[in-house]
């Protein structure tokens, strides 16, 4: 299966019937308290998916997306939000979704370059939490490193915003558990919690076992990108280059 994902983002509204049928059937096939009605309603309020297809054509992984665009404390900004997002346990390794998420986040960013861009991400599961250490020299909430007051209150705003009945300090604390991972996919190992960023997430959300979301945000920038990140992006913008010559 290496190297032969494709992944593409289409609005979210011109998905047809039997694509958004695979993205359900996949989403529950690895999370538990899936419930269809708001798995719907979660789709319908976002603006784009992200999907991976395989070389038969087969969705193997999608995430959904939707951006922000608000005035915090007299400054505007934009921030992109990661909905329901899931990827086939036989693709894992595969870097095609970053490719294909980096190349759109290039694209936003690009056509308003003067105003800061922010990656909204909610993690119930630690493997999601990971990315932003991979990817960003600095992110919030993380390990001994305060979140600044500008940024906190992005992270309030946005988590209000989406879910003023369950947003409290910097989580989603749901009502009754609902799309939660499989806990051989949720519950970190010994090993992994040696991480400290795994055991920062662990005791910051410790209800993520019944689906409580801990709020993060990273900008995305240039000068915030890590190493891996910049080639990703440097290689999306020639990408975007190729194709416009």
């Amino acid at each position: 299966m290496a190297g032969q994902l494709i992944g593409t983002v289409v609005p979210r509204d011109l998905l047809d019937r039997a694509t958004t049928e695979r993205l359900y059937e996949l989403f529950r096939s690895y999370y538990l308290c899936v419930d269809r009605r708001t798995f719907d309603r979660d789709q319908a309020e976002k603006d784009w998916v992200l999907l991976l297809r395989d070389i038969r054509g087969l969705v193997v992984g999608f995430t959904t997306m939707k951006l922000y665009d608000l005035s915090i404390q007299g400054r505007r900004v934009r921030a992109v939000f990661s909905g329901n997002t899931i990827v086939d346990r036989e693709c894992w390794g595969e870097q095609e979704l970053a490719r294909t998420w980096f190349d759109f986040m290039v694209s936003l960013k690009s056509r308003e370059p003067a105003v800061p861009l922010y990656w909204y991400l909610i993690c119930s599961g630690y493997r999601t939490y990971l990315y932003l250490p991979l990817f960003y020299k600095d992110f919030s909430p993380r390990a001994n490193r305060p979140t600044s007051p500008f940024v906190q209150t992005l992270i309030d705003t946005l988590g209000r915003m989406r879910y003023p009945e369950e947003y409290r300090e910097g989580i989603i604390r749901v009502a009754q558990p609902r799309e939660v991972l499989r806990p051989d996919l949720a519950i970190p190992s010994e090993s992994k919690l040696q991480n400290p960023h795994v055991r920062f997430f662990v005791e910051r959300n410790p209800g993520y076992v019944r689906g409580d979301e801990l709020v993060c945000m990273a900008e995305f920038s240039i000068k915030n990108l890590l190493r891996a990140a910049h080639r990703e992006v440097l290689e999306a913008a020639v990408r975007r280059a190729s194709s416009a010559a």
